[in-house]
Parts: C-alpha cells; structure tokens; sequence
C-alpha cells in the first residue's frame, strides 16, 4: 500500500484526513464542472443535458487522478485498468443521477441550469463518495 504524505505528514491511515481531502478535491472537482456547464450551457449554447453531460465526464477526469494522488490509493484493490472502468461505470450511475436531477430541476420545474446544476451536484456527491470507498478504492 502507498503512503500518503502531505508536507511531511503521513496520513496514510488518517481517514478523518482522507474526507477533508475528499471534500477538498471534490469542491474543486465542482467548481471545475460548474464552470464548463456554465461554458458549454450559457456561452455556447450547448443543451442543459448535453452540457451537464460534456461537464461531467470533465470533472469526474480530473476527480479521479487527484483523488489518486491526494486520498485513494489507486490499484490496491484491482488492476489501473478495471478500477478506471469501475470509476466510470460508478460515475456513470452519478451521471444518470445528475440528468434526472436536472431534468426534475430545469426540465419540470423552470429552475434556472446553474442553479440545478449546484444543486444536483450537492445530491450526487454523496453517491460518489460512498461508491468509490465502498467498491473501488
């Protein structure tokens, strides 16, 4: 197993750590999707479903390397290439999860596309989180 170290601390099996780490990763992880929804969708035009689609595989890249740099360790459990395929398939369920939402949020109820993005995001995260420890890392 990999230790993780961070300005010479090792928190390696510091879970309380790990979760900060996680929320740190994932609010930027965020902010990252939230700004190319807001590109795709506002700037270019793009449909919400498509853009909340086009933002999430973005983000959900980015997620997945610092994730294995900063909380999980990567390959432990399987090989590099079948955890990156279970990321996906578990990101894909939050992908599935992120469209309703914002179908429901825009689609039915008018709600205005950043706002429901911010909102469905808050929802999903939680999915991720639990997924990824419970199946993958």
């Amino acid at each position: 197993m990999g230790k993780k170290v961070l300005f010479g601390f090792d928190y390696t099996d510091n879970e309380f750590v790990k979760i900060i780490l996680y929320l740190f990763v994932g609010g930027s992880a965020a902010l990252i999707e939230w700004a190319f929804f807001y590109a795709f969708s506002e700037a270019a035009g793009i449909n919400y479903l498509a853009s909340t689609a086009l933002a999430y595989f973005l983000s959900t890249l980015y997620h997945y390397f610092m994730c294995n740099i900063l909380v999980f360790t990567s390959g432990v459990r399987y090989g590099k290439a079948k955890e990156l395929s279970l990321v996906f398939l578990v990101s894909g369920m939050g992908l599935l999860f992120n469209l309703l939402l914002m179908y429901i949020f825009v689609g039915m109820f008018g709600m205005p596309g950043l706002v429901s993005k911010i909102a469905a995001t808050c929802i999903v995260v939680v999915w991720n989180y639990l997924a990824r420890k419970k199946w993958i890392f």
